[in-house]
């Protein structure tokens, strides 16, 4: 099982948690883009390692990202500020799903949304003693796919994301080598269906 995702992190004090909350607004205040490396974990219930991915992704607010998986398996998925593209070359498939419907099943949408986070998630800080500041966002779409992001800062730097999903399986995202506002060509952003490519789900622009 593979997902797109995305956020932040903080420390465990209350303190440290208020700086959380503020880094968490100042990121949606001040950044507008992000480029960079990660390494995406899949755990069972058990926290025992199911599968490990990684690759590159692109992030342009408002409502803009691309995530390339390069290992163990490719797949691309593309957001272009109305559908997103879940692309996998070996299938020859590409599913498409509309922006607005896709919150509850793409998390990557919280760092890269047009809309205050309050509007899809509860949102409350995670007191963890690991040098990390947390905070955790809940859905309020029932039919979400996942039942909480956590996400995490070191300093003001988005470092960690975790998804659980509602079979119990936690998904782990690390950050690597992230270049914040620096990214100026938006044609990553644009998905371009491969010929003899199956298109799934909603109709795509002519």
């Amino acid at each position: 099982m593979r997902f797109l995702f995305i956020f932040f992190l903080m420390c465990g004090s209350v303190s440290a948690a208020e700086k959380g909350v503020d880094a968490l607004e100042q990121f949606h205040q001040k950044v507008t883009s992000l480029q960079g490396e990660f390494v995406q974990v899949l755990l069972d219930a058990d926290a025992n390692k199911v599968q490990e991915s990684s690759g590159l992704v692109w992030i342009k607010r408002p409502g803009l990202f691309r995530w390339e998986y390069n290992k163990p398996y490719p797949q691309i998925i593309v957001a272009d500020g109305n559908r997103i593209w879940i692309y996998d070359p070996e299938l020859e498939q590409v599913t498409v799903r509309k922006e607005e419907d896709a919150i509850g099943s793409a998390p990557a949408l919280v760092l890269s949304g047009r809309h205050p986070l309050n509007k899809d998630f509860n949102i409350k800080e995670l007191n963890r003693n690991d040098g990390y500041a947390w905070v955790s966002l809940t859905p309020k779409k029932e039919d979400a796919d996942f039942s909480e992001i956590a996400v995490a800062f070191k300093g003001k730097v988005i470092s960690v994301l975790e998804l659980k999903d509602k079979l119990g399986q936690r998904t782990k995202i690390i950050f690597k080598g992230l270049k914040i506002n620096a990214l100026t060509d938006e044609s990553r952003f644009k998905f371009v269906i491969p010929p003899g490519t199956d298109v799934i789900g909603a109709d795509p622009p002519q």
